[in-house]
């Protein structure tokens, strides 16, 4: 039996001079602390920053719903291509009828994958560039330095954030 996993959660950070971190928490103790430096294009505020995550939250989920029916669609078409090549191999004539069409959606579903991966990328890096930031990807930093920009005057925080991965 395994124990539990904690949750992580995410809370955004804006020091008195602009500087924008991501801080990402699985627990109250140091060392389950990371903290992320985004680069900006322009002076963020808390309410961008969480109007981000919410945005991202939301194409997460059409993103997963096109997954899940993406998965369950290659399910299918495989099962009808292993029944269809078990049935010819027991000599039913009516197997082609099985395999092609199996075969057919099995090669449709890699390309509309990979389209769904490109789309899903454009559009995160698209949010990511309408919120003001210039990448994406953090520079991580010390808890320590993190700390002193978070703790200064004039320094704001958001709101803590459940998430599944961080």
């Amino acid at each position: 039996m395994s124990s539990p996993r904690k949750p992580w959660t995410v809370q955004w950070h804006v020091g008195a001079d602009g500087t924008v971190i991501r801080q990402r928490s699985k627990g109250d103790q140091p060392h389950q602390q990371l903290y992320g430096r985004y680069t900006t294009s322009r002076r963020l505020g808390i309410a961008e920053l969480d109007a981000l995550d919410d945005r991202l939250a939301r194409d997460k989920k059409v993103i997963g719903g096109f997954v899940r029916g993406l998965v369950v669609l290659t399910a299918a078409a495989f099962a009808c291509f292993v029944v269809g090549v078990v049935l010819g191999w027991l000599g039913v004539d009516a197997a082609r009828y099985l395999v092609a069409p199996g075969l057919i959606v099995l090669v449709g579903a890699m390309i509309c994958a990979g389209g769904g991966h490109g789309l899903m990328m454009s559009r995160w890096h698209r949010a990511w560039g309408e919120a003001g930031f210039e990448s994406p990807n953090p520079v991580t930093m010390s808890a320590r330095e993190a700390h002193e920009i978070v703790g200064a005057p004039g320094a704001v925080s958001g709101r803590r954030t459940r998430v599944e991965r961080a």
